[in-house]
C-alpha cells in the first residue's frame, strides 16, 4: 500500500483527512509532510496542528511523533 496524498496541501487538508493504520511508508511520509510544510518555521499552535493531523494519518500516537520528530 502507498500512501498517495496529493490533495494534503495545507493545514485544513490535515484536519479533513480520514485517519488509517500506518503503512510501511509512514516514516517517509512524516518526514516529506513535515518538510513540505516547513515544521521547523511553523508556530506552537500550527506545529500542534500538524502533529495531530499526522497522528490522525498514521495512526500514531502524539508520543510517537514527537520521539520521531527529534
Amino acid at each position: 500500500m502507498t500512501l498517495n496524498t496529493p490533495r494534503v496541501r495545507t493545514l485544513q487538508d490535515l484536519r479533513d483527512f480520514p485517519g488509517s493504520r500506518p503503512p510501511a511508508e509512514a516514516y517517509h511520509f512524516i518526514e516529506a509532510t513535515c518538510q513540505q510544510f516547513d515544521s521547523p518555521n511553523l508556530g506552537k499552535a500550527d506545529k500542534g496542528l500538524l502533529k495531530a493531523g499526522l497522528a490522525k494519518v498514521t495512526g500514531f500516537s502524539r508520543a510517537q511523533l514527537n520521539r520521531l520528530l527529534k
